[in-house]
């Protein structure tokens, strides 16, 4: 994995929320991880009116371009490694209904770093993430 402006395509990319409500805006360590095919600048286009993104803007962090491997099996393994730190919010859209996105995740910018070198290598077994201490340990 390569990191990435947020032009690349075909990638896993971190994003931070800008909102100004306290129980978002609290959470210094709190990022979207997600992939997609088409340009990231592209998909947050809109992002204040979609759920997935909280119904706010969102910035830009990082990005990876990724080469030899399902990006989205990665996407879930990353997902999944840091499950204990998923946001649990309702957001509503301006009709009202309620959403809950799952993919934001409560944890330092260096740790989901390690996180993905370790999933690169295959380590990752070997290890968890404690969402107290937000850092990764041996299991």
């Amino acid at each position: 994995m390569v990191p990435q402006s947020p032009g690349f395509t075909r990638g896993l990319w971190l994003l931070k929320s800008i909102s100004k409500r306290e129980e978002i805006a609290s959470l210094a360590n709190l990022y979207k991880i997600g992939y997609s095919r088409t340009a990231v600048a592209e998909r947050i286009k809109h992002a204040a009116k979609e759920p997935t993104y909280l119904m706010v803007e969102v910035d830009y962090v990082a990005g990876w371009k990724c080469y030899n491997m399902n990006t989205q099996k990665f996407e879930q393994l990353i997902h999944n490694f840091f499950g204990s730190s998923c946001l649990n919010i309702d957001v509503f859209d301006e009709t009202g209904k309620r959403y809950t996105p799952r993919e934001w995740f409560i944890a330092p910018y260096r740790v989901i770093e390690e996180a993905i070198a370790l999933l690169i290598s295959g380590e990752v077994v070997k290890y968890r993430y404690d969402a107290e201490e937000e850092r990764i340990v041996l299991r």
